[in-house]
């Protein structure tokens, strides 16, 4: 009478391993991707971001702005990029 080993893996329990591990890489995967695209996008908006308040500083400091007599709410529109919205500020010039 034969016996059979019992000792070892059986090929069906290295298969499930496999596929297990290959869900938890394609997983990972995916979170390494998407964490990509959104640094991305955050970079990009950072730098409009930047070009905005740029722009609202050189706004702020014109002759026309700071020199004013009388307080004055004057209107400041920034277009919209592909990272963000359209921005609508009010400046405040004079004293």
């Amino acid at each position: 009478m034969f016996r059979l080993s019992r000792r070892g893996d059986s090929l069906i329990e290295l298969i499930v391993a496999l596929v297990v591990l290959e869900i938890l890489g394609a997983t990972a995967l995916a979170a390494a991707l998407t964490i990509e695209h959104r640094n991305r996008h955050a970079t990009r908006g950072g730098a409009d971001d930047a070009a905005r308040w740029h722009d609202y500083r050189a706004a702020e400091t014109l002759g026309a702005c700071v020199t004013a007599g009388a307080p004055d709410s004057v209107p400041l529109v920034f277009a919209e990029t592909p990272d963000r919205p359209r921005l609508e500020a009010v400046l405040r010039c004079g004293r």
